[in-house]
Order: C-alpha cells, then sequence, then structure tokens
C-alpha cells in the first residue's frame, strides 16, 4: 500500500511540475515591432504592435520581449531586420519573465517567425 501511494505521489508531482514548466509560453500573436530599447551590450527590449504576454510579464512601455544581442545575435539581427523592413513577426516566448527594473519583466525569446 505504501509503495502504491509513493509511486501515485511521485506520477501527480511530475505530472505539476511539467505543467508549470511549460506554463506561459506560447507566440506573441501577429504583430510589427513599434521600437527597440537597447538597454546594454546583453539587453535590448523590443516593443510590439500587439502582445499576447502569455506568462503575464510585467511589460511597460519599453518593450514587450527581451532578447540578448550578444548571445543571440542571429534573432537580434532578424528582429532589426523586421524592424527596418516594417515586416510582420511572431515571436514564440519561452516561461518565464525575465526582471529588468522594480516591477517590470519580459518575456524571453524562443523562436521567431517572420510574417507577410
Amino acid at each position: 500500500m505504501k509503495k502504491i501511494f509513493i509511486n501515485i505521489f511521485v506520477t501527480c508531482s511530475l505530472f505539476v511540475f511539467s505543467n508549470n514548466t511549460y506554463a506561459g509560453e506560447g507566440w506573441s500573436g501577429k504583430a510589427t515591432i513599434t521600437g527597440i530599447f537597447v538597454i546594454g551590450e546583453e539587453s535590448v527590449l523590443i516593443k510590439l504592435s500587439s502582445f499576447s504576454n502569455p506568462d503575464s510579464c510585467l511589460t511597460n512601455g519599453d518593450g514587450d520581449v527581451i532578447i540578448n544581442p550578444t548571445t543571440q545575435k542571429t534573432r537580434f539581427a532578424t528582429l532589426l531586420s523586421a524592424y527596418m523592413a516594417k515586416k510582420t513577426v511572431d515571436i514564440y516566448v519561452g516561461a518565464g519573465c525575465i526582471p529588468v527594473w522594480p516591477n517590470t519583466s519580459y518575456a524571453p525569446i524562443a523562436y521567431i517567425r517572420l510574417k507577410q
């Protein structure tokens, strides 16, 4: 009986924790980039014309998503090109929010899809 209880507890725990890992991930929705705010060498905020905010980050007028241009060069170049060409993007954000200033946090970029 004890072994059955332990198995049920472990299974339920894995289910709960695995769902929380993916909570908040999702596509931003089709949008254009309306602003780019370079904070420093490792942080750039991207402001979108509309943003679904899947993880309910504490975004503000400075941006909706955050990217590290030093380690995510291809993604940053893609976003910069889309901004300059006024192309529509759809950004998949990962779970969690990255804090920058007090009472602010921004969604990390996982994938980018350019739209016509």
